[in-house]
């Protein structure tokens, strides 16, 4: 199905299409599927997902390049006019020419993961071959190039987080009381069995002061202290304003500290947390 561009070819009968293979391009005798890029992609062995594509619209020959996600491998060209052959130096005058940092920039790379997650088609031997990724162990890795840290699940990928520091409102309270920040991260991981779950527990924390009044000021806070000098603001919210929870919420943010009086009825400080068999939050007492 494929052939070297340089040898003999009827150019009224050429694709367009070319795979490349360690620099070399050999372009596939025959469109594949219905000539579009994802039959492109599909007839080399990948998921339309894990392919980045690049539109060139400034090239005389290049219509579309694709490389393997957060990679720059190419590894096929399509031509703007399938009658006039891509060379090889064509290609890497393009290659050349590409602004990376804006292609895998980090909004990119969160919607390139939130699609693997979604199509749950990323294993851990793909992403080798184009990340660097550091084990920490029961399937979580970090990857520095990535700034994430990546949970696998049978070597699938299935969840990440920054590497860094969570969402915006972690990155706000950051701003203006880091230890406050380093004590939450330090309690979380106290209980929470990975670093995604950590953040995801400062993140929910963060986002709780700064949904209640007066946030570091507000009246409540004497009652939700927790016992290594923390204040619970997930539970402050939720008891004094916002009242709408589901248990496994609740559980998650309250992992190992919190008692069960039976499994509808939970106990965490100085209050008493009851749930209907729906699971939403249905009342709130006082000791």
């Amino acid at each position: 199905m494929l052939r070297n561009i340089f040898g003999s070819k009827n150019l009224s009968n050429r694709s367009g299409f070319y795979k490349v293979d360690n620099g070399k391009l050999y372009e596939i005798e025959q469109k594949p599927g219905n000539g579009s890029i994802n039959s492109c992609i599909e007839f080399f062995g990948y998921d339309k997902n894990l392919v980045h594509t690049i539109l060139t619209f400034q090239s005389e020959k290049i219509e579309c390049l694709g490389f393997k996600i957060f990679s720059q491998e190419p590894i096929f060209v399509l031509a703007k006019n399938p009658k006039v052959k891509v060379s090889e130096s064509d290609l890497r005058k393009e290659l050349n020419q590409i602004d990376w940092p804006p292609e895998y920039s980090s909004l990119n790379v969160e919607s390139i993961l939130e699609d693997a997650i979604l199509f749950e088609n990323l294993d851990i031997k793909f992403l080798q071959s184009v990340v660097d990724l550091k084990d920490e162990g029961n399937e979580l890795y970090v990857s520095r190039k990535l700034g994430a840290y990546l949970q696998f699940e049978n070597g699938i990928f299935k969840s990440f987080t920054s590497s860094e520091l969570g969402n915006s409102s972690t990155k706000w309270l950051q701003g203006i009381n880091p230890s406050m920040v380093r004590d939450m991260i330090g309690e979380a991981r106290k209980f929470q069995q990975n670093e995604i779950d950590v953040m995801e527990e400062v993140n929910k924390l963060a986002d709780s002061i700064l949904a209640i009044p007066q946030a570091a000021n507000n009246e409540y806070i004497p009652l939700h202290y927790t016992k290594y000098g923390n204040v619970n603001w997930f539970n402050l919210y939720i008891a004094h304003y916002k009242k709408d929870c589901q248990i496994e919420d609740f559980l998650f943010m309250n992992k190992g500290r919190y008692r069960n009086i039976n499994s509808k009825t939970i106990e965490v400080g100085k209050y008493i947390y009851s749930f209907a068999p729906d699971g939403k939050l249905e009342g709130i007492v006082y000791k």
